[in-house]
Parts: structure tokens; C-alpha cells; sequence
């Protein structure tokens, strides 16, 4: 005869309490075991219990000990009372934890050869090497892969080969950490050199979207200010708006255009000494979550901005020139300006010539470029107006000339205002 091997119900769970760790199967297998023994079945069944609540005076039957429960004081349920499982149980209950297994996948190590002398070999990198999570690579690719279309937009602005390796010089450094000594930052604020109409405030922006997007900076904010939002005109009163501006900048870009305007007569002028000074001070408090980015020529900053606080100059470690455009970036800025609309400029209708000829008149580069496609939009409506329709927004060499006529015309107009002003306060 053999011997049965089946438990009851009561050993199975003290088989289980003898168990410290239960595996998941494990658990899952007891949960079934309950569920079979006390879900599906009616807990008052005389057939199961072997009580007879009703009738059975024998019963063991044990009063609630919490005497003020709402049971207690307002019903005579029999389930105010409790049984031989219910006193079994209070003795036996365990509680039993689900240990999941937190132990990690390892991941794959990926090298990724990464020479980079441009931006070209940055962006290479990230189309060549599709970001996996799984994997684990030696360099941060999944910070690379999170501000490509900024690298994208930034290399494709026209020249500045210089100023895009300092950018890469600078992205570089604080993507590894390296600008982070006894857990304090050095200095991230910037000086942007070059005349206007160089694309500084698009640079301004890229600089602060990548960086708040890779964690260097915490927040997406960027604020571009000039002298008037800054100053006063009371003494007392600039400190506490320029305080307001840079609190408004925490954790991102305050960008400062023709910040040379703040310092300009710094000796006789008190409201922007204050200015200057109150800025200087909080340049170093928030140099962890704070980027400040200043533009405007080289020497006008060098003779006023800077020298207005002698502490300036230190907190303003990374420098980036923007150099003049020749004239094929001049002529290529203005083609691309054209291009990223719906208007047509055939190929020979803008040539080198064409803007050699003309380049010292577009001093504002592409400030100027812009007018000029603006003028240019004029005298192309008075050109086609009643023609065909087929020579709507198509470009021609009359109408290059006559919206440069315009231009010009527009322009002594202005210098002769700007001269009449000064005469005024000369």
C-alpha cells in the first residue's frame, strides 16, 4: 500500500513558514493553495468548517477584544466573534515578502572611436551609433543623441569656424564633469565678441538649450536683456531690478546684448556702476545655476564693460570671436535666408561679383541680408504687378538691384538721423 503524500491544509503553511525566502513560484503556488482552501469556498459551510454557528453551542467561541470597535458596541454578529482558525491563526500569521530580483542585466560595453576634431566629427558619432540603453559606452552618447539638432543647427550656420571649435571646446569639458572640483562649479559665463548682425542671440540660445537639456543647466530659461531692463532711474532702484532679472535667470542663460552699453561712462554714471556691481556679485553666488553670456565688440567690452569692476573679467572665463563674414559667406547668408522660404532665386540670377561689389555696404551683415530680402520682396511686387502669375515669387536680377536702391536710400536716411541726434547732444 503506499503511503499517501498529501498535507493538510495547516502543515502546508507551516511548511512554508519554515522558509525564509520565498522564490516567486514559490509564492505563487501558496496564493493558489489559499485561494482553493478559502476563496471559493463558503466560510460558514458546516460541510467545511465542521461548526454550526447557529446551532453548535459547543463551539469555541471568543469575544473581540477591542471593546469600543464599532462590532463590539452595536452588534451581536457572529462575526464579532472569532473560531478555532481565527485564534490559530493571530499565533501562526506570517507575513511574507516578495524579494524580486534586483539584480541589473549587464550591459554590453560599446567603445566608440572618438577622435573629433569639428562638429562634423561630433555629429558623425551620433548618426554612426544609434543610442541603446541596454548598452554601456564610453563615452556619454545619450547626451550627444539629446542636443543633436542643436550641434546640427549650429554647424550649419555659415563661417565662425573658430567660434564652433571653441563651442566644441566648451561642450566637450563640461559634458565630462571636468568643470566640477570639490563639488563646485567653475565659472560658465561667456563673452560672445562680434559686430551685430552675426547671429550672436541664435548662438546665445543653442548654448542654453543644450546645456539645460544635459543637465548642466537645470532649467530652460533664457532671458535676453539689454541696458534698459537692467537699470533704473533712481539710485537704489537698478539693484534691486537687476536682482529681479537674474533671479527670473536662475538655473538658466541670461544673455546681455551690447552689454558694453551698461559701462559705458561707469565713472560719472552711478546707476550703472551699481548695475555692474551687483551683477559682478552675483556672477560668483550662482555660478553653479547661473550662465551669464555677454556680446558686443571686443574692444568696447575690453574699455568699459570691464573695467568698470575689476572682478569682472575673472568670472568670464570662455571668450568665442565671431569673425567678419567675406564675401561669399555674405552672399551665402542671403541665399540661405531666401531658401528657408518659398521664393525661387535661380543660380544665376546672385553672384559673387554682385556682392563683392556692394560688400562694404553691409556692415550688419545678417541684419542687412535680412532688409535686403526685404526690399528686394517690395520692388519684386511692383515688377509683377498684372503679369502672369507664373512669375510670382521668382527672383529676378531687376528686382536684386532695385531692392538694393531701396536699400541703400533707407540707410543714408538713417545716418542722417543718427547724425542729427548727436548734434543735439553735442
Amino acid at each position: 500500500m503506499k503511503t499517501s503524500n498529501k498535507k493538510s491544509f495547516i502543515a502546508c503553511l507551516d511548511h512554508y513558514k519554515q522558509i525564509n525566502d520565498l522564490n516567486y513560484f514559490e509564492i505563487m503556488n501558496l496564493l493558489n493553495i489559499i485561494n482553493i482552501h478559502y476563496v471559493e469556498n463558503k466560510f460558514n459551510d458546516p460541510y467545511f468548517s465542521g461548526i454550526d454557528y447557529e446551532n453548535n453551542t459547543n463551539a469555541m467561541k471568543i469575544e473581540n477584544t477591542e471593546k469600543n470597535g464599532f462590532y463590539t458596541l452595536f452588534s451581536d454578529s457572529k462575526w464579532n466573534e472569532q473560531n478555532n482558525y481565527d485564534v490559530w491563526k493571530q499565533k501562526h500569521e506570517i507575513s511574507i515578502n516578495h524579494h524580486e530580483n534586483k539584480e541589473e542585466i549587464p550591459r554590453q560595453k560599446v567603445t566608440i572611436d572618438a577622435s573629433i576634431n569639428n562638429l562634423d566629427d561630433l555629429l558623425s558619432i551620433i548618426k554612426n551609433n544609434v543610442y541603446d540603453e541596454k548598452n554601456e559606452y564610453n563615452i556619454d552618447l545619450k547626451s550627444l543623441t539629446q542636443i543633436q539638432p542643436e550641434l546640427e543647427k549650429l554647424n550649419k550656420m555659415i563661417g565662425m569656424k573658430d567660434l564652433k571649435n571653441s563651442m566644441l571646446n566648451q561642450l566637450l569639458y563640461f559634458m565630462q564633469d571636468l568643470h566640477i572640483t570639490n563639488k563646485e562649479s567653475d565659472f560658465k559665463h561667456t563673452v560672445l565678441y562680434g559686430p551685430p548682425g552675426t547671429g550672436k542671440t541664435e548662438i546665445a540660445k543653442i548654448i542654453g538649450t543644450m546645456y539645460s537639456k544635459i543637465g548642466i543647466l537645470k532649467n530652460n530659461v533664457f532671458k535676453k536683456v539689454t541696458r534698459n531692463d537692467l537699470v533704473a532711474g533712481y539710485l537704489g532702484q537698478t539693484a534691486i531690478k537687476t536682482k529681479k532679472v537674474i533671479d527670473e535667470c536662475l538655473g538658466g542663460v541670461l544673455f546681455i546684448d551690447e552689454a558694453y552699453s551698461l559701462a559705458n561712462n561707469y565713472q560719472e554714471d552711478g546707476y550703472s556702476k551699481e548695475c555692474i556691481d551687483t551683477l559682478c556679485e552675483a556672477l560668483s553666488d550662482h555660478k553653479d545655476d547661473l550662465m551669464v553670456i555677454i556680446a558686443g565688440y571686443e574692444e568696447d567690452l575690453n574699455n568699459s564693460f570691464f573695467k568698470a569692476n575689476k572682478g569682472m573679467e575673472s568670472r568670464f572665463m570662455w571668450r568665442f570671436n565671431i569673425e567678419q563674414y567675406n564675401t561669399n559667406e555674405i552672399m551665402e547668408i542671403f541665399k540661405k535666408k531666401i531658401n528657408e522660404t518659398d521664393w525661387i532665386l535661380e543660380d544665376d540670377v546672385v553672384n559673387i561679383k554682385w556682392f563683392d561689389k556692394r560688400k562694404q555696404e553691409f556692415k550688419n551683415y545678417g541684419r542687412d541680408m535680412e532688409l535686403l530680402f526685404s526690399y528686394l520682396k517690395i520692388a519684386h511686387s511692383r515688377r509683377i504687378y498684372g503679369k502672369d502669375e507664373s512669375l510670382r515669387k521668382h527672383i529676378s536680377i531687376e528686382d536684386l538691384d532695385a531692392g538694393y536702391d531701396m536699400f541703400m536710400k533707407n540707410k543714408k536716411k538713417e545716418n542722417k538721423m543718427s547724425k542729427m541726434l548727436e548734434s543735439i547732444y553735442i
